[in-house]
């Protein structure tokens, strides 16, 4: 891991240029230059933390959520088969689902967007399961707290469409650091990297500068398809295996680091802040 003087966020470069002989920006006598600022690159760190299987466990809540909403919007019942939710984006899944039943083509295309709609409201109804059944995973709420406090930039990079990630942060809690304007969502594209893009392009755009560094980024999740999306964007990740897979399952999928849990916030602070 490469140790980098930070810069405060935001902050820009005001120091004037020395002019030589032959430039163009050279004062003539009596006259004066403007002096150009150059937004710097954003030097603190960013955290984009992943939701089911890192920060938060929702158990089967998002299985009865999408089961729900498939019956209600094709009038099938979900495909009793195993299928791994881990990573996708919400509309993956939905199209995954619809194509189980028989659904494909131009019509999952009309219907992936109503089924995504009946989840949201089927969340609603759930309300009060999610508030009773949500389990905030190991290290997780002094964690958010503790990084916070160190100067990080955190938001998330989830599959789960905007609406049902504020619910899920909500019931557990775990919202208050978190810049959850500016993240990436399953409603935002089905492209898990796509969202990593567009969490890097909106946070950059609230901190007021041109670009964030890579070095200073993490992804932190859950499964191999966290591991591909920091992959894709040049960033580094931490995977962690509390949600459905273990540790020897995330280990040799390019990750800086993998580790069993969250619960040593001592260690996993110095690491992502470092």
């Amino acid at each position: 891991m490469h140790s980098t003087a930070g810069r405060p966020l935001g902050h820009h470069c005001a120091d004037h240029p020395i002019p030589h002989p032959g430039d163009s920006d050279v004062i003539p006598p009596g006259g004066s230059v403007t002096v150009r600022r150059v937004p710097a690159a954003d030097r603190s760190p960013v955290l984009l933390w992943d939701i089911d299987g890192t920060l938060l466990r929702t158990p089967g809540l998002g299985v009865r959520a999408f089961a729900r909403a498939l019956e209600s919007v094709t009038g099938h019942p979900i495909a009793r088969t195993t299928y791994d939710f881990g990573g996708k984006t919400d509309p993956v899944i939905a199209r995954d689902l619809l194509a189980a039943v028989g659904v494909e083509g131009d019509r999952a295309d009309a219907l992936v967007p109503r089924l995504l709609a009946e989840v949201e409201r089927t969340y609603d109804e759930f309300a009060d399961d999610l508030r009773r059944t949500i389990v905030r995973l190991p290290g997780v709420p002094e964690l958010l707290d503790r990084c916070h406090a160190a100067g990080a930039v955190q938001s998330v990079v989830t599959g789960n469409i905007r609406f049902v990630a504020h619910r899920k942060l909500q019931a557990g809690d775990v919202h208050h650091r978190l810049l959850l304007d500016h993240g990436g969502y399953g409603s935002d594209h089905h492209e898990r990297a796509e969202l990593v893009r567009l969490a890097l392009a909106r946070l950059a755009a609230h901190r007021g500068v041109d670009a964030i560094d890579p070095e200073r980024v993490w992804v932190i999740g859950d499964t191999p398809r966290d591991a591909a999306c920091a992959r894709d964007n040049g960033v580094r990740c931490l995977l962690v295996a509390t949600g459905t897979y273990d540790e020897t399952a995330l280990q040799g999928l390019g990750a800086e680091h993998v580790l069993a849990d969250l619960a040593d916030v001592e260690s996993v602070v110095r690491l992502l802040t470092a």
